[in-house]
């Protein structure tokens, strides 16, 4: 929890901080109550996803938490055919199915249902169809910095309190440690901001296969660095994942070139 809350807090500080040295001026014009209402929804959301991802890195499951994020985009369509009536199309049915077979080869394999995998790829595409409806004249940096600013406030009492009470790991804990927290917000929202700046500014079949980079890098540190168990049905699991995630890039390099 006060990982999460350095996280949270360090991130809001960090963006209003380039959303104030810019020259460009702040859009709260464009915020009325509809909006606040998407920006609170993309702030819990986004927030219950970092910490449940914090949890499963500091539990020894890394590997459960890559496949959430491997399953993503399938959950991104599924939203997308729900919220906006899009088609599905043959090749993309296929691909949900092969990522449901995955999930239940998993589920038979440890003999729990990997809610872990499906929470963090569910929390993380409501969280993008919260910021879909959010004006197009609120750029990414702007989202974030109005996201932050209703849960820093929490998360800066939080780290207060845990200060008085004595509890605080920011000091006494080492150089390493005093840095790392210190770079928490940094780190947070780096990879966030530059995702939406570079959402804009590549086509949607390369943004497809880069979200499969991250899961990827999970999921090697989780079995090579931290030794984490990955056995046969696992490995057939994230191959009917990937298989599906094969299928449905397909459907984006068709739509790129249409």
């Amino acid at each position: 929890m006060e990982l999460l809350a350095w996280r949270v807090a360090g991130a809001g500080i960090v963006a209003w901080l380039i959303v104030l040295l810019r020259k460009r001026p702040l859009s709260r014009s464009n915020i009325n109550s509809k909006v606040a209402g998407y920006l609170l929804m993309a702030a819990v959301l986004i927030s219950c996803n970092w910490g449940l991802y914090l949890w499963a890195v500091s539990s020894g499951r890394i590997v459960e938490a890559s496949l959430g994020y491997y399953i993503n985009p399938l959950i991104n369509v599924l939203l997308g055919v729900i919220f906006f009536s899009e088609r599905m199309g043959r090749i993309r049915y296929i691909a949900i199915f092969l990522a449901s077979a995955a999930v239940i080869l998993m589920t038979l394999e440890s003999g729990v249902f990997p809610w872990l995998s499906l929470v963090l790829a569910f929390s993380f595409g409501f969280y993008g169809l919260a910021v879909k409806h959010l004006s197009s004249e609120i750029d990414s940096i702007e989202v974030l910095a109005w996201e932050t600013l209703l849960l820093s406030p929490i998360a800066i009492v939080y780290l207060v309190f845990r200060g008085v009470g004595g509890l605080l790991h920011f000091t006494g804990f080492g150089t390493v440690v005093t840095l790392l927290l210190v770079l928490a917000g940094l780190v947070t929202l780096l990879p966030l901001w530059l995702f939406g700046v570079g959402a804009k500014r590549i086509t949607l079949s390369t943004l497809g296969f880069l979200q499969y980079l991250a899961p990827t890098i999970m999921l090697l540190l989780g079995v090579f660095v931290y030794g984490e168990h990955f056995g046969l049905f696992r490995g057939i699991a994230f191959f009917l994942v990937a298989a599906a995630l094969v299928l449905y890039s397909t459907t984006l390099v068709n739509h790129s070139h249409s």
